[in-house]
């Protein structure tokens, strides 16, 4: 079966040397994916990635926002600059297995209209990191320690990690909720309102995905000053009518992914 175009989006801010390795070995790994066009959107005060000898089928773009990461804004800037109707939205340190991948893919364009590629996930410590990153052991994908569960605080949800979307759900939902600063609860809630939207989605199950190690701080997990505000917004979308979740769609759509919200941007290369 050949494999549908796909444009995979990551947005990402360059502030350590082991999300850049991450990130060069994810970009790596995707690329093999046939058909497939990569989008990088790097948000910063200043550009910190240097993509002169990316491969030609990786779309750099940068957005001015030295602020609280925002990753649903990133991830709207990077829709509009894709070419396919099929987009693949991931972590830039999350593996999946290409078998899983192509799955997933033909579950979504055939009969879901988004589709999540695995259902368990493994966290890797830095020694296992590395030598996955130096080519000394592959991915394992068949870890016993996958779980659905990220220890004892976070569980998967549909739209976290990785997960395949059509574009014209993501265009009709006015695409992820730009008001989720920093980490925590943007997922849930694009998981929410994608379930509200469609009963159409599909989870591959048994596969698992393979977290790639990097340093967390506290202010980057559950100590995110915006977190409990974040919180706050996740409940409310919980209750909220049918009405209102139109009303927010609606607005969503006609602010969504504006590449100079926080200021003047850099026109994307090779597009």
């Amino acid at each position: 079966m050949q494999i549908p175009s796909t444009s995979m989006i990551v947005t990402v801010r360059a502030n350590s040397q082991a999300r850049l390795r991450n990130l060069s070995f994810v970009l790596d790994w995707y690329r093999q994916m046939p058909n497939w066009e990569l989008v990088v959107v790097e948000q910063d005060a200043v550009p910190a990635l240097d993509s002169t000898d990316w491969h030609h089928s990786i779309k750099r773009m940068f957005v001015v926002n030295g602020g609280a990461f925002n990753k649903s804004w990133g991830l709207n800037v990077g829709v509009r600059v894709a070419r396919s109707d099929m987009l693949f939205f991931c972590d830039a340190d999350l593996l999946l297995a290409h078998s899983a991948l192509k799955a997933a893919l033909s579950l979504c364009t055939r009969h879901a209209m988004a589709a999540k590629p695995f259902d368990r996930l493994s966290d890797l410590n830095a020694a296992e990191s590395e030598a996955i990153l130096t080519c000394a052991a592959p991915p394992d994908f068949e870890r016993e320690d996958a779980s659905a569960k990220r220890g004892e605080r976070e569980n998967l949800c549909f739209c976290g990690g990785a997960f395949f979307v059509r574009r014209n759900l993501h265009q009709a939902m006015g695409g992820f909720d730009e008001r989720y600063l920093g980490w925590g609860a943007e997922d849930d809630a694009m998981s929410l309102r994608i379930q509200r939207h469609t009963s159409e989605l599909a989870v591959l199950e048994g596969r698992a995905a393979v977290h790639l190690w990097h340093e967390r701080s506290e202010l980057s997990t559950f100590g995110n000053p915006h977190y409990p505000n974040n919180l706050q917004m996740l409940k409310e979308l919980a209750g909220a009518q049918d009405d209102a979740l139109r009303f927010q769609c609606d607005l969503q759509r006609q602010i969504m992914g504006n590449p100079g919200k926080y200021g003047s941007v850099q026109v994307p290369n090779n597009v």
